[in-house]
C-alpha cells in the first residue's frame, strides 16, 4: 500500500472510531434516560401505593370502631333482655298468685326481693335496681 493509501485507511479507521464514540455516547445517554425514567415511575408508584395502604389504614380503622361499638351495644342489648326476662319471670309469678277468679292466693311474698313487687317497702329501692328510667330507656 502507498502512503496515501495507508493515511486514507487511518482516517477511515478514526472516523469510524469516532462515529463509534459518539454512538455509544447516545446510547449511554439513552440508557440513562431510560434508567431515570424507570427510578420515576417507580417512585411515582411507591407514593401511589403508600397513599392507598394510608387510606386502607383509615377504613380499618373506621372499621374497627364500628365494631366496637356494635360489640358495646350488643353487651347493653343483652343485659337488657337479661333484666326483661327476670321481670317477665317474676309477672309471672305474680300472676300465679291470682286464682282463676281473680282472687289473690295467699302465697309468701317473704321469698321475693324485687322492690317493685313490694312496693310498701321504700327503703328497698334504688336506682341499680330499676335500670329503666320513666322514659323506658335502660341506663347502664
Amino acid at each position: 500500500m502507498t502512503s496515501k493509501g495507508a493515511s486514507y485507511n487511518l482516517i477511515m479507521d478514526h472516523e469510524k472510531e469516532m462515529k463509534r464514540k459518539i454512538s455509544n455516547r447516545e446510547s449511554a445517554k439513552r440508557s440513562r434516560m431510560r434508567r431515570d425514567q424507570h427510578m420515576k415511575e417507580l417512585n411515582d408508584q411507591m407514593v401511589y401505593f403508600a397513599k392507598k395502604r394510608d387510606e386502607m389504614l383509615s377504613k380499618m380503622e373506621g372499621v374497627a370502631q364500628e365494631y366496637a361499638a356494635m360489640e358495646m351495644e350488643n353487651m347493653v342489648l343483652r343485659s337488657q333482655k337479661q333484666e326483661l326476662e327476670k321481670r317477665l319471670e317474676y309477672a309471672k309469678r305474680v300472676c300465679g298468685w291470682c286464682d282463676g277468679d281473680g282472687h289473690v292466693s295467699m302465697l309468701p311474698m317473704g321469698g321475693f326481693q324485687e322492690p317493685w313487687l313490694r312496693p310498701w317497702d321504700q327503703h328497698q329501692i334504688s336506682n341499680s335496681l330499676y335500670p329503666m328510667s320513666s322514659t323506658g330507656n335502660f341506663h347502664l
